[in-house]
């Protein structure tokens, strides 16, 4: 068990503190992210293109039967996961850059999603799309451009990526696109709006550690990676 766990979570390598430091990578990081972010809005506010239509159509048509598969990891984008995620990282680390910045980005991450979507003022597939039928529970009012779901479970992603292992970092970053791809299945999201979402928890999550800094070994690891 311990084994497994390790395999996930990245373990301190000293006894005493360790200097956190600013790592300029994530800078570049998150302009990028906020490019997706500034030009996935833009074409949203347009409408919907007739791609975005045919990929949306492409994976809501899929069996009904997702739906009740997909039900459980899409819970990582609600408002509560940041508060479980951020309880999680305390027991594993004992750091509290990590819990704390689960719990304040997540619920930023969840309330900024929100101003965007108002700004951006783009509805939910039900109310965009002719030709459409619903599945029971789906989510017709409201706006869709972008995904809640997705700005936090992307956010609390990034936001524990220094303290995970390689394969840690793949298990955070994949359920992040299962909460997306769940999002479309269900018909609550067109696939800009989780695209979307994802630039901007990710944009997050890096602004938080640029504040706040990483782990010296983390950059130190990820500077001699590229080396």
């Amino acid at each position: 068990m311990e084994d497994s766990v390790d395999m996930v979570v990245a373990r301190r390598t000293t006894l005493g503190p360790e200097r956190h430091v600013v790592h300029l990578p994530y800078v570049w990081r998150a302009l990028a992210a906020a490019a997706v972010l500034v030009v996935s809005a833009a074409i949203a506010k347009r409408g919907v293109p007739r791609w975005e239509e045919s990929i949306f159509r492409a994976v809501y048509d899929l069996a009904d039967w997702l739906s009740g598969v997909l039900w459980l990891p899409m819970q990582l984008g609600t408002l509560w996961a940041p508060f479980l995620v951020g309880g999680l990282a305390w027991l594993a680390w004992r750091r509290w850059r990590p819990a704390v910045g689960a719990v304040v980005m997540g619920l930023v991450a969840w309330w900024t999603a929100k101003l965007v979507k108002e700004a951006v003022g783009r509805g939910r597939p039900a109310s965009v799309l002719t030709d459409f039928t619903l599945r029971t529970g789906a989510p017709r009012e409201g706006l869709g451009f972008l995904s809640g779901h997705c700005t936090v479970a992307f956010c609390l992603a990034t936001v524990l990526s220094p303290y995970l292992t390689t394969n840690g970092r793949v298990i955070a970053f994949g359920l992040a696109v299962v909460v997306a791809f769940a999002r479309i299945q269900t018909g609550a999201h067109l696939p800009l709006d989780t695209l979307g979402g994802a630039a901007l928890g990710c944009l997050l999550g890096w602004i938080w550690h640029l504040v706040v800094g990483v782990p010296e070994s983390v950059a130190h690891r990820k500077s001699e990676t590229r080396s």
